[in-house]
């Protein structure tokens, strides 16, 4: 890879000479490698549950290779890479110094609050990336990543993989295609178990479940309709989950109402307190009430009930879901969520559908609901 990266750098330069061009600029250059480049060397920074997800699909996707893991803790760190037979660290600013030219993408999958710093440092040494949703927890944060991708010509998507399960996707054709009419109401619901931050993730307290569950559904709602949040009020319940974190403040949950630009009115509920008995991680549960029709979708039912005038019908989907094993590969939404990402590197889209520049507004919304249930007030957007 390294030949052909630097024999084609040669013929660039040549070419531009002939024409009596002085000069080529390095970004030039390095837009049209990662172009004609067959194969994408990949690293992740964040080496948990998603983390490990995102290396194995990059060591099965056919176009990239796998190039290292990083995570501040070695164990974890080396556990992930030497399945994949790759260096790790467990800085990446030294990854990024030991692979240089060779990377091309990077996964950052740490926790929501600190997806910052490897987005910022990855972006400024010329790479691509995809982040974990949601982009960040802070808008400033999430504004000047942005600004930076556009700045240093990079593709910088989050990965909202739920866009690309079916049931979702019918949902958008339903209201793209008027059949539901005006959208007026929406009703989501999205739990987690009570196992969940206090035993799966170890920085529940840092982050709520409206920034690690719940940027999925507003990022849905916004996709869907084509709009944005307008206003919102929210309130939150504390108390449950406290005693068992020895005492630290977590959010129990919260329920948000949110009005869209459009008219449309959102109940939004995110909570993790589920009890074990409940039999599953999560579950999700969603109503859309257009002035013509409506949608019932069960989240792990996967069963999407449709009323129209004309017609009720119901569907259950089956294949894979988000990350599902067939054959020895990873399928389903995950899957193809990097497929797009990938695609947009190749192509140099960087105004693609799940480009950061088009999810900031998710990250706008999670922070004016927590800032409305702090205060009590109404948080108004612009």
């Amino acid at each position: 890879m390294d030949w052909i990266r630097q024999t084609w750098i040669c013929s660039v330069l040549e070419a531009e000479l002939s024409r009596n061009v002085t000069s080529v600029s390095v970004k030039y250059v390095a837009y049209e490698v990662i172009t004609v480049t067959s194969v994408l060397g990949a690293a992740v920074i964040g080496a948990g549950i998603l983390g490990s997800r995102h290396a194995r699909v990059y060591t099965e996707l056919d176009g990239t290779r796998l190039l290292a893991v990083v995570d501040i803790n070695p164990d974890r760190a080396k556990a992930v890479a030497e399945k994949h037979g790759v260096p790790w660290f467990t800085d990446y600013e030294e990854m990024l110094a030991a692979l240089g030219s060779e990377l091309h993408v990077v996964s950052v999958a740490t926790p929501d609050f600190a997806h910052f710093g490897p987005t910022r440092a990855c972006l400024e040494a010329g790479v691509d990336v995809l982040v974990e949703k949601p982009l960040t927890t802070d808008v400033a944060e999430a504004r000047k990543l942005v600004a930076l991708a556009r700045e240093r010509q990079r593709v910088l998507h989050v990965n909202y993989s739920l866009r690309w399960l079916p049931e979702h996707r019918r949902v958008q054709e339903l209201l793209q295609s008027g059949e539901l009419g005006k959208p007026t109401f929406i009703e989501s619901h999205r739990w987690d178990a009570a196992w969940v931050p206090q035993r799966m993730i170890s920085w529940a307290p840092q982050t709520s479940p409206i920034y690690f569950m719940s940027s999925h559904d507003i990022d849905l709602i916004t996709y869907w309709l084509n709009d944005r949040v307008e206003s919102v009020s929210a309130m939150a319940h504390y108390g449950v989950l406290s005693p068992t974190l020895g005492g630290q403040k977590v959010v129990d949950g919260l329920v948000a109402l949110l009005r869209m630009k459009g008219g449309t009115v959102v109940n939004l509920h995110s909570s993790w307190i589920l009890p074990e008995t409940f039999g599953a991680a999560a579950d999700t549960y969603m109503e859309l009430l257009g002035s013509k029709g409506a949608i019932w979708l069960y989240g792990n039912r996967r069963e999407l009930k449709l009323y129209t005038p004309d017609r009720a019908e119901s569907v259950v989907y089956g294949g894979p879901v988000v990350a599902t094993e067939v054959q020895g590969r990873l399928t389903g939404s995950f899957v193809e969520s990097l497929r797009s990402f990938l695609a947009a590197c190749r192509a140099r889209d960087l105004e693609a559908p799940a480009s950061a520049a088009r999810t900031v507004h998710v990250v706008e919304v999670q922070q004016a609901i927590c800032e409305a249930a702090e205060s009590g007030g109404i948080v108004r957007l612009s």
